[in-house]
């Protein structure tokens, strides 16, 4: 008995080190259409038709966020990383030279055959060195003149081990390295396929879970093999019927669920295609396969090096896969599987910089533009390298090579000047800065309220004269949307400092009644709020940056339950008469949304009432032709904004004009009396977008689409010549919608629609535009539309 157990245990820890080797490569370019036909139809069923109901937004941060968490993880082991260090570390930009160096004399030190000896168990030592070499940019069939390749083939012909079997075919998988690797792989490829239970459609082992996972993941890059996508199509649909669990994760009778085999699971199917984001074939009440590993926080420090690596590297195969790439990761010399990803990759990063460069304080504005305009060449030139690149590893290495120009483009600095008070006048209490040295264009461009620093001549700090403005009670509900702080008076000192709350996920996130808005001695638009949790009270920075309504108040159609624990349906509007209790990721078909007090109800087609709060249900569909947008948080009316650093909700500049806060550059404001207007920009388009009798007009559809919903769809004729951003903001004046922007030609930028705002530099949160499904390479003023082109803005959160 003690034999038995000892073995079984022995199994357990072999498998659970072995899901180390993930790999796939699905639908490549080269492979036969029929067998992209066979996976794509395949897939498809279980992929889920997602685009109704998948949260994607709120996961994709989260799986960001987790990405960083891991790589941090990492990078603090030092000189101790190793092969799959390396894996982990390419995919997140993150690697240097000098880590490169460190997992060069890694895998020499632990390699079998390089190090002297034979191969390791099952081939474990030989394919996390492949990945790592390849990785790092070495020639595994040349390592101090040993080929480590031709080792691989050697116990191929002849496999140790069923688990020898995947992974060899995983090492070989990674590259072409000559016709003895190919006639290896395709050998290997057909044992592993006659392994295949007939009757399951899944492996069998002693942990079938983990098995069946690497073998998915070793079809997935050999799909262009005889057998190979029937098989993959096969086991896919398998891991649906026999090991999906409810909550997320995967199981099966003989062996109890554990976060090893959900990461190695949910690699395998984010490689063969799958969109792990969301439930596997149409399974709503499930959870999802990435929110289930997100769930068990793999990430964390203190876990172990091997479960870091493993979930860092899933997380990246899954937003890889969603993100439009094709394949396993680990498929780096393959046809272009990575490509699609990689151009992803770099226009994010080529955004990430724009807005570094564009909210530097010191920057001149001839000096922003030409860092900006500099951003987009470059961007421009990647682009066309990643496009034209034939494998994975070189489009690795293009996108690489991109971010790190990104990184080296800076911006001069003016020479400080003399301080110059600009004259004020007060008007109904709101003190309004004229500054002379820019006066002249404030008129004429929005793009010189949009730069802090457009005018060499700093700007000073407004004064507030009189008494504070004070706004009527406008009593509402709002949840914090990062860091806020709470002060027991208006006067934000801190000493008078309460509480801070930390930036949460949208389950978690504080809620808060505003029971009034008024603007500080010190001049900050703020709240006075009553914490919903604890009953304390107190003041607050207030805007759209910090806050937004906590509750649904738009015409919702349909939504997804978000809340772990689930909600209830109720038979009256008071949530009393409970009907039923409704699962973690349902989605369900909304009436309208009821008005109740200041936390609104939603009225199911089935008659019944549900909560709509945000923490609990995500809106996934909304009527187009309604005036569908996240209402405004309400905000304190004054306009003038300051340049002095407030006591700090989030530590940046304190503004109401945009989540992106900037310093006002001396143009004129008026007070906006409506405590939910989000103020606006002056719009001065470079091209006229109002067809004249004599111009020759275009016309280009506009859809505009945030938290899974499309806010607005239609077209607008402009004049020929106009740009992508002329016609936004025609489009944005002839649907009524709150448009703000900064900069103008080159260096314009969507700050926000309606609410849905950018966030501040080095996030991701903000709006991205196509054109005819391609994300240009350069701004929205500079990009000339042709007649009938269809623009896409989405927010990505």
């Amino acid at each position: 008995m003690k034999r038995k157990q000892f073995l079984y245990w022995l199994s357990i820890v072999l498998g659970i080190f072995l899901i180390f080797f993930s790999g796939g490569n699905s639908s490549r370019a080269d492979t036969a259409s029929d067998v992209n036909s066979a996976i794509s139809t395949g897939l498809t069923e279980i992929a889920q038709q997602g685009s109704q109901i998948d949260s994607g937004a709120d996961t994709a941060l989260d799986v960001d966020s987790a990405i960083s968490a891991g790589l941090a993880e990492i990078v603090q082991k030092g000189s101790k990383i190793d092969a799959w260090d390396a894996t982990c570390l390419v995919f997140g930009d993150r690697i240097t030279d000098l880590q490169a160096q460190y997992v060069y004399k890694s895998i020499l030190k632990n390699n079998d055959f390089l190090s002297g000896g034979s191969q390791g168990l099952n081939g474990i030592s030989d394919v996390s060195a492949v990945n790592g070499l390849v990785a790092i940019g070495k020639d595994p069939t040349n390592v101090n003149g040993k080929n480590l390749v031709a080792n691989i083939v050697k116990d191929a012909n002849n496999p140790a081990s069923h688990y020898s079997i995947v992974n060899d075919l995983e090492a070989l998988s990674t590259g072409s390295y000559g016709q003895a690797s190919e006639t290896a792989r395709t050998s290997l490829t057909k044992k592993l396929i006659g392994m295949q239970d007939q009757k399951t459609g899944l492996w069998n082992g002693l942990d079938k879970v983990d098995y069946t996972a690497r073998a998915i993941l070793a079809l997935s890059m050999n799909t262009n093999q005889p057998g190979a996508a029937d098989a993959l199509n096969t086991a896919v649909k398998a891991v649906s019927n026999h090991f999906y669990q409810e909550n997320g994760g995967f199981a099966d009778s003989s062996n109890a669920e554990n976060a090893y085999d959900d990461v190695t699971m949910t690699n395998a199917l984010a490689s063969a295609g799958v969109n792990v984001y969301v439930p596997l074939k149409g399974k709503t009440d499930y959870v999802a396969p990435v929110q289930r590993v997100l769930d068990q926080h793999p990430v964390s420090a203190g876990n172990s090096a091997m479960l870091i690596q493993q979930a860092t590297w899933a997380f990246e195969q899954a937003r890889f896969t969603r993100n439009g790439g094709k394949g396993s990761i680990f498929a780096f010399n393959q046809t272009d599987a990575a490509k699609y990803g990689e151009i992803v990759s770099i226009k994010a990063a080529a955004i990430t910089k724009k807005w570094s460069i564009i909210d530097d304080p010191q920057a001149t504005a001839a000096a922003q533009s030409d860092a900006l305009n500099l951003v987009d060449q470059i961007l421009a030139t990647y682009v066309s390298k990643l496009s034209a690149d034939s494998t994975s590893s070189a489009a690795i290495a293009d996108r690489a090579a991109g971010v790190t120009a990104f990184n080296h483009v800076t911006v001069s600095h003016a020479a400080p000047a003399t301080p110059v008070t600009p004259p004020t006048v007060t008007n109904n209490n709101v003190t309004v800065v004229n500054n002379p040295a820019s006066s002249s264009s404030a008129s004429s461009s929005s793009a010189a309220t949009s730069t802090s620093s457009s005018s060499s001549v700093p700007i000073s700090t407004p004064t507030v004269s009189g008494k504070p403005v004070k706004k009527a009670s406008h009593r509402s509900i709002v949840y914090a949307l990062t860091t806020v702080k709470l002060y027991r008076s208006s006067n934000f000192t801190k000493s008078n400092l309460t509480k801070t709350y930390k930036k949460r996920a949208r389950i978690n996130r504080p809620m808060f009644l505003v029971i009034s808005q008024q603007t500080n001695k010190q001049g900050y638009a703020i709240y006075r709020v009553k914490d919903m949790n604890s009953g304390k009270t107190g003041y607050t920075l207030s805007g759209s940056k910090y806050f937004a309504h906590a509750y649904y108040s738009a015409k919702v159609t349909r939504i997804k339950v978000i809340n772990p624990k689930g909600i209830n349906e109720y038979g009256k509007v008071n949530l009393t008469s409970k009907k039923r209790h409704v699962k973690k990721n349902a989605s369900l078909s909304v009436r309208k949304v009821v008005n109740y007090g200041l936390s609104n109800r939603m009225q199911l087609t089935n008659g019944r009432y549900i909560t709509a709060n945000k923490k609990l249900i995500l809106a996934t569909k909304i009527k187009k032709s309604s005036q569908n947008t996240r209402p405004s948080t309400p905000t304190a009316t004054t306009t003038g904004t300051s340049t002095s650093t407030p006591p700090t909700n989030s530590g940046s500049t304190a503004t109401t004009t945009s989540s992106k806060p900037t310093a006002t550059t001396g143009t004129t404001t008026t007070t906006n009396n409506s405590p939910s207007a989000t103020p606006t920009l002056p719009v001065a388009p470079t091209n006229p977008v109002t067809p004249s009798n004599d111009a020759k007009t275009i016309t280009t559809t506009i859809s505009i689409h945030a938290d899974g919903a499309t806010i607005r769809s239609g077209s607008i004729k402009v004049n020929s010549g106009a740009s992508a951003f002329d016609a936004l903001q025609a489009f944005a004046q002839q649907q009524g919608l709150d448009l703000t922007h900064k900069g103008s030609g080159a260096t314009t930028y969507v700050t926000g629609i309606n609410g849905y705002n950018a966030g501040p530099a080095g996030t991701m949160t903000g709006w991205l535009y196509s054109v005819n499904g391609t994300l240009p390479g350069s701004s929205m003023g500079v990009y000339t539309l042709k007649d009938g082109d269809s623009i896409s803005m989405t927010y990505n959160k």
